[in-house]
């Protein structure tokens, strides 16, 4: 953008009088490289007619976004034309012409800016090529930055391409074999992290039936698939930008028959709880929690599943219990000294709780006594395709999907899913995304006719479809930013 260029040279000018200019001009120079690459991108694409292979909604979304870049390049031109035509390219600049043109350069820096952000986690669904150029940041020092989303979402794809040998590899390099002195300190508070050689933890477990044998052969793949998670999710950065944590290593506690993940934080935390015991001590209308809080929580979540699958990575098994509310230790001054639920991770697994409120998780197989646990717990959240036939389809997107609107579920009614659909038949699995679908009308005017739409097309989804990340931006994500974004 050549009239970007001839800005840029304007606002050097006027840095010998404003601090100002100095900052708009360093934001604008990245902003301005980032959005030349892109245009350059679309209007290659449509050169050599590479659109015609995409589907038509991505052809569609590609299309405008071409015409909208298209258009604020022309704002830019407009720009430059009015510096031009007041003389301002001149040696000196009158300080009287910088103030009049401030405001004018400021919204546009960040308008700029603003586009190349807006991205967000979106930018993971975008072509390779493409993504490597948007958001890109900078940190002051005019050094361009990969964002630590991006980052994390290619490590992960690098690790789900490795060859199966090297990912066993990985995995038994993340089995911790000495862990008894560390699974008692668990166990004895098993609400609280721990500090363990000069980092804190946070733990999550799976629980196997005591039947399975460590000897087994059954035990071995189970260990291999727990290694392959906990090796999958190291790949993470500790960092709030990603609502799901990062793993250390794992170990298996004999004593409780259950394999232990321990997360970082990507903060100091006092305590944690999980979603679903957090909306059952505080359900509606007593709950403390706001609507916009209600609206971020989802949408957060909703980013974290998105995450994944544009890497490739199946969660499997999302609940309200795989959800952690972490306390922070020293919050910011905005926060309130509890948890929140603006401070929720989604889990691999289920946090460490006490004894008698211990689930059984598997997420997609039979191999767990389903006996020991409630509906409420795991099943309900399963696609149906999942629970009542015979021979169980292979996993696939659309299921977590399904299993995401579950939770967006409960966190409308901001009840636990045994008081809003306390009939479901256990015995016939067949019929509740129906009795889930019923209640969905029930949220009324709490949540909006939005919120209610995006909830039904969750759990509308059969397993003939995958999700395409397309759809899942335009069902859900940006639908819940939206509305997040209404109420902030």
């Amino acid at each position: 953008m050549t009239a970007g260029a001839v800005i840029v040279q304007f606002l050097a000018a006027c840095s010998e009088f404003s601090d100002e200019a100095p900052s708009i001009m360093a934001g604008l120079q990245w902003d301005l490289q980032v959005l030349d690459s892109v245009r350059d991108y679309f209007h290659t694409r449509k050169a050599m007619d590479a659109n015609r292979h995409l589907p038509p909604e991505t052809q569609a979304l590609f299309e405008r976004t071409s015409r909208y870049l298209d258009g604020f390049a022309d704002k830019v031109q407009q720009s430059f034309r009015k510096i031009e035509r007041k003389g301002l390219l001149r040696t000196t600049i009158n300080r009287t012409m910088w103030i009049a043109r401030r405001s004018e350069l400021q919204k546009m820096q960040r308008e700029i800016f603003e586009w190349t952000q807006r991205f967000g986690v979106r930018a993971l669904g975008l072509p390779v090529e493409l993504r490597v150029l948007i958001p890109i940041s900078n940190e002051g020092n005019n050094k361009a930055v990969t964002p630590v989303v991006v980052k994390s979402n290619s490590k992960l794809q690098e690790f789900l391409a490795l060859a199966s040998s090297t990912k066993q590899q990985r995995s038994r390099a993340m089995l911790m074999e000495e862990s008894r002195e560390l699974a008692s300190g668990v166990i004895s508070s098993p609400n609280q992290p721990m500090d363990y050689f000069g980092e804190q933890l946070i733990f999550s477990s799976r629980m196997i039936p005591g039947s399975v044998s460590p000897a087994s052969h059954e035990f071995k793949t189970l260990t291999f698939e727990m290694g392959e998670l906990a090796a999958a999710l190291s790949c993470l950065e500790p960092t709030p930008d990603i609502r799901i944590l990062k793993v250390e290593f794992y170990f298996y506690n004999a004593s409780n028959h259950q394999f232990v993940f321990a997360h970082i934080p990507p903060y100091r935390v006092v305590s944690m709880t999980t979603l679903k015991d957090f909306i059952f001590h505080n359900p509606f209308p007593a709950t403390g929690a706001a609507l916009n809080q209600c609206f971020k929580l989802a949408y957060k979540l909703a980013e974290a599943v998105f995450f994944l699958h544009t890497a490739g990575f199946l969660h499997k098994n999302i609940t309200s219990s795989s959800v952690a509310l972490l306390r922070r230790e020293d919050p910011p001054h905005s926060v309130v000294h509890s948890i929140t639920i603006n401070e929720a991770y989604l889990m691999g697994f289920d946090l460490i709780r006490e004894s008698e409120s211990i689930t059984y998780l598997d997420g997609s197989s039979k191999r767990n006594n389903k006996e020991l646990r409630p509906i409420w717990e795991v099943d309900v959240f399963q696609h149906p395709d999942r629970l009542h036939r015979e021979v169980i389809p292979r996993y696939i997107n659309t299921y977590d999907v399904y299993s995401l609107g579950v939770v967006l579920l409960e966190i409308g009614f901001w009840e636990p899913l045994s008081r809003v659909v306390p009939n479901l038949d256990r015995g016939d699995s067949s019929g509740w995304t129906r009795e889930l679908t019923k209640a969905v009308p029930r949220m009324g005017g709490r949540m909006g006719d939005r919120y209610q739409r995006l909830v039904k097309w969750c759990l509308s989804l059969t397993g003939r479809q995958i999700v395409k990340a397309t759809q899942f931006v335009q069902e859900i994500l940006d639908p819940l930013e939206e509305m997040a974004n209404a109420l902030s």
